[in-house]
C-alpha cells in the first residue's frame, strides 16, 4: 500500500470524509438522492427489489434512504474501515440512534417520496433492509451471482478506480449481476483528475459525458439517461471538482 493509499483510507477511518461531504445535505447529495429515487421507482412498484450498492463506502445507509420500497440491500467496499463504520451506523439506526446528516437526508427522502413518516422511523426501516455488507474490490470479480440484483447503485466510487480498464471491468460486473430488465444508477465526479478531502488531493479518472456513453454501450447496457450537473457545493468546501455526472442504464430483457 502506498502512502497515498494509506492517506485515503485515513480520511474514511477518521470520519473526515463523512464530516466534509455529508454534514449538510448539500446540492450534490440532494440531487443524487433524487436521481436514485427516479431511476429505482419504476422497478419498485408492487415488488421488493434486490439492491446492490457497489463501492458503498461508509454511506450505505445514507443512499439506501432514497431507494423506494421495502427492499433487500447488499453492499461492498474495498476499505474495511468503511464497512465497519457503515455497520456501526446501521446498528445504531436500528435502535433509533441517528445523527444529523442521516436525519437531513431522510427528511429530503420523505419529501420526494411524498409520504408521511417520522424521520427516525424512515431511517430505522431502511437500516433494517440492509442485509449484508462485504469487503470486496470493484476491480475484481464481484462476490455475487449472475442476474442477482434488480438495481445496482454506485455513488462517488467508480471514478476512484486506478485505471480505465478497472472502470470498464466494474461496469461489466454491474451488467453481469443485474437481472434482465434491471437498472443501474451511477453518480460520479467529472471534469477533474482529483478530489479533495482533509486538505489532501486524491486521484480520480476524468469522466466525460461522451466517454461515459461509450463505456456504458461497451458494457452491454442500454443507456437510459445521462446528464452533467454543475455542483453548487464548491462554495462551501474544497472538493477539487465542480461538476458531477448522473448516469442510468438498463440490462436487456433478452438474456
Amino acid at each position: 500500500m502506498t502512502p497515498l493509499d494509506r492517506a485515503q483510507e485515513d480520511v474514511f477511518a477518521s470520519g473526515a470524509y463523512w464530516r466534509e461531504y455529508y454534514a449538510e445535505l448539500g446540492h450534490e447529495n440532494a440531487a443524487a438522492g433524487e436521481f436514485l429515487r427516479e431511476i429505482a421507482e419504476p422497478l419498485a412498484k408492487g415488488r421488493r427489489l434486490k439492491v446492490l450498492d457497489a463501492g458503498c463506502g461508509p454511506t450505505a445507509l445514507y443512499w439506501t434512504l432514497f431507494v423506494p420500497g421495502d427492499n433487500q440491500v447488499a453492499g461492498f467496499d474495498l476499505i474495511p474501515a468503511n464497512i465497519a463504520s457503515a455497520r456501526q451506523q446501521i446498528e445504531r439506526a436500528r435502535n433509533g440512534d441517528t445523527d444529523a446528516p442521516l436525519r437531513l437526508a431522510a427528511q429530503h427522502a420523505i419529501r420526494i417520496f411524498q409520504i408521511k413518516e417520522p424521520v427516525v422511523d424512515h431511517i430505522r426501516k431502511k437500516a433494517e433492509q440492509i442485509e449484508a455488507l462485504t469487503v470486496a474490490d470493484l476491480s475484481e470479480p464481484w462476490p455475487y451471482g449472475d442476474n442477482q440484483f434488480d438495481f445496482v447503485q454506485s455513488c462517488f466510487a467508480l471514478e476512484c478506480l486506478p485505471s480505465w480498464e478497472a472502470f470498464d471491468f466494474a461496469l461489466g460486473q454491474a451488467c453481469r449481476v443485474l437481472s434482465p430488465g434491471g437498472r443501474m444508477a451511477l453518480v460520479n465526479v467529472s471534469g477533474t483528475d482529483e478530489w479533495h478531502c482533509n486538505g489532501m488531493g486524491f486521484p480520480t479518472l476524468n469522466l466525460t459525458l461522451k466517454g461515459m456513453k461509450d463505456r456504458i454501450a461497451r458494457a452491454g447496457l442500454r443507456l437510459l439517461q445521462i446528464r452533467e450537473l454543475e455542483s453548487k457545493d464548491v462554495s462551501v468546501r474544497d472538493q477539487g471538482y465542480s461538476s458531477i455526472i448522473l448516469t442510468s442504464a438498463e440490462k436487456s430483457l433478452r438474456e
